[in-house]
């Protein structure tokens, strides 16, 4: 297996005192346990804008919910979907919901039909296949186990991702969404953009959306970024997906703005740089994620032949991957709100 400690970086919260912005962030997380988990589930998604809304300055925030607004479904999947106590709050509650409703908008999409699930959906663009390498992804992010590594896939170059069709994995997908960004006419083309760097920027940084575990029998394709493998509290990605989620946002978001304070310092941490990004995931995964208790269950099912059993993670797994989501959402939080300052 490929073996290296992730380095951690981390930023600085301004504006607001820190109880209008708890009171603020939990009107906004009260409405979100009916949603699917992709990537970091929906909590997670709106924690990682809550941090950037916080590190905005109120001309960046002003500008990109005005970009925000020209989305084509701006009115169906935003306008519709504010809850009441959001719509009876004032101005700067709404915007902040309206910049986490952007950042889960790519898995809503995810439920649209007919002419706007072929317009919006991108399934492919939520994660990376593990042997894809470039820039500074050096590293695959594969576990093997029982087999030998798969070849390096070399992706093509950021600059020669321009059209929706060069997109197939969510190191393109911020390619993409960048250059939109940065050279739609269109309003509408920039608000979907916007939505989908949001989103991706926390994909990117949940380790099970930028690899997986391979082996000879049981997962030669790969067990689908911890999906294929059974752990207690379901499937190992969705664990993975939801890990803040039974944290009460009193205590997850004063950690994460911590986190965010000490990354201010540190602009080339802060940069956009995706393929960095990305190597920092495949690091934790090749590193952490995978225990060895899920190793040596997928070995003794590849020994014998029978099928693997559910792997019951130990409770000090499972506070390691609360404190790992916890800097990984704070910095993608961080992350978005130095791109946007930046555009």
């Amino acid at each position: 297996m490929l073996l290296k400690r992730a380095v951690f970086s981390s930023i600085k919260p301004r504006h607001q005192t820190r109880k209008r912005v708890l009171a603020s962030l939990q009107a906004t997380l009260l409405v979100l346990l009916p949603f699917t988990a992709h990537a970091w589930d929906a909590t997670g998604h709106r924690l990682t804008a809550d941090v950037a809304w916080e590190l905005m300055s109120s001309d960046t925030r002003e500008q990109f919910i005005t970009i925000l607004k020209a989305h084509p479904r701006f009115d169906q999947d935003f306008t519709a979907n504010m809850p009441d106590n959001i719509k009876s709050a004032d101005s700067d509650t709404q915007s902040r919901w309206l910049l986490g409703q952007a950042a889960i908008w790519p898995d809503t999409a995810r439920g649209l039909e007919g002419d706007d699930q072929q317009r919006f959906d991108n399934p492919n663009w939520h994660w990376i296949d593990g042997a894809w390498v470039r820039d500074e992804t050096v590293r695959q992010g594969n576990v093997y186990v029982n087999t030998e590594p798969r070849p390096d896939i070399q992706g093509i170059a950021a600059e020669q991702i321009r059209e929706r069709a060069h997109v197939d994995n969510v190191a393109n997908g911020l390619d993409f969404a960048i250059y939109q960004l940065r050279n739609a006419t269109d309003p509408q083309e920039q608000a979907v953009a916007l939505s989908w760097l949001l989103h991706l920027i926390g994909d990117v940084h949940q380790p099970l959306h930028t690899g997986g575990l391979v082996s000879e029998r049981l997962f030669p394709e790969g067990d689908r970024g911890g999906n294929g493998t059974r752990v207690n509290n379901g499937n190992l990605h969705s664990t993975w997906d939801r890990a803040l989620r039974e944290i009460p946002v009193t205590e997850s978001l004063p950690a994460l703005l911590a986190i965010a304070t000490e990354m201010q310092s540190n602009s080339d941490a802060l940069s956009f740089r995706p393929t960095f990004w990305l190597q920092q995931s495949r690091d934790i995964l090749v590193s952490t994620v995978y225990p060895q208790s899920i190793i040596d269950n997928v070995l003794r099912s590849e020994n014998t032949g029978s099928e693997p059993g559910t792997i019951t993670l130990s409770a000090a797994y499972e506070q390691q991957m609360r404190d790992i989501a916890t800097r990984r959402i704070a910095e993608a939080g961080a992350r978005i709100a130095h791109t946007l300052e930046n555009l």
